[in-house]
């Protein structure tokens, strides 16, 4: 009996541990954090002045108009990241810290939202998106609302944090152009970038590059990222959506 005792306290002292490991792996897993935006500039784009005609009077003149017109609906963000990784305390002791990390590898996160449950990240689907589109007024006819911008499901795999793996074209995504043109959207493209969601909150993420050529034509500018996001597509609203960002970088 005594053995049995002794086995049985074995066993429970096991059990014990195991649920510790599980319990401390959960607390200190990797998650992407809030990233702190330095201001460089905002541009927008220049007014088209209107062409005239000068008809003979008398006449019927048919005409085929042609417009390039910003679309108010939405707006982009597009820029480099710099990091640092650290072994840090909850005071924000650091015991070591990797810094300068200028060409990392990664992802930036943006939402409406400043607490995201990473845990519970997934691909966005059609319900958490139609709801995104009736909070910030896009028309589910319209060509530019959130489903047809991001109407592709080609992208490559990617890690949220050290918990949560995107396999490669499970989720709704698209691609930003690079050189002033579209790019053809596969598991290679440049720019990605993909609809999640963690359960509540819309998480627009895009696959960190390496100081490459963005849209600009300009070959001397380059980028880490670029992302295209919606704003409040109401007629004649002048409040902006505010975006959280977030960002997590590996060593590259």
């Amino acid at each position: 009996m005594e053995k049995k005792i002794k086995h049985r306290d074995f066993q429970a002292i096991l059990l014990v541990l195991f649920l510790l490991i599980i319990y401390f792996s959960i607390v200190i897993a990797a998650e992407p954090e809030g990233g702190t935006i330095d201001f460089k500039s905002n541009s927008t784009k220049n007014i088209t002045p209107p062409s005239s005609r000068n008809d003979t009077k008398g006449t019927i003149t048919t005409i085929v108009m042609t417009a390039t017109q910003q679309n108010t609906k939405w707006k982009a963000y597009v820029g480099n990241v710099t990091g640092t990784l650290v072994l840090r305390d909850a005071a924000d002791y650091s015991i070591y810290e990797w810094t300068s990390i200028g060409d990392p590898t990664g992802e930036v996160y943006i939402t409406r939202n400043d607490s995201i449950e990473w845990s519970n990240i997934k691909c966005a689907n059609s319900t958490i998106i139609d709801s995104e589109q009736v909070f910030l007024n896009h028309s589910p006819t319209s060509r530019d609302n959130i489903n047809n911008t991001f109407s592709n499901q080609a992208h490559d795999s990617f890690w949220v944090g050290d918990v949560t793996e995107i396999q490669n074209s499970t989720c709704w995504g698209t691609a930003t152009w690079i050189n002033d043109s579209s790019q053809t959207i596969n598991e290679d493209s440049l720019f990605q970038e993909i609809l999640l969601y963690d359960n509540t909150n819309l998480i627009y993420t895009t696959i960190i590059e390496q100081n490459l050529q963005g849209y600009r034509n300009d070959s001397a500018t380059t980028y880490d990222f670029q992302a295209i996001l919606p704003d409040n597509a109401l007629p004649g609203s002048t409040g902006q959506v505010t975006y959280y960002f977030y960002v997590e970088i590996e060593s590259g």
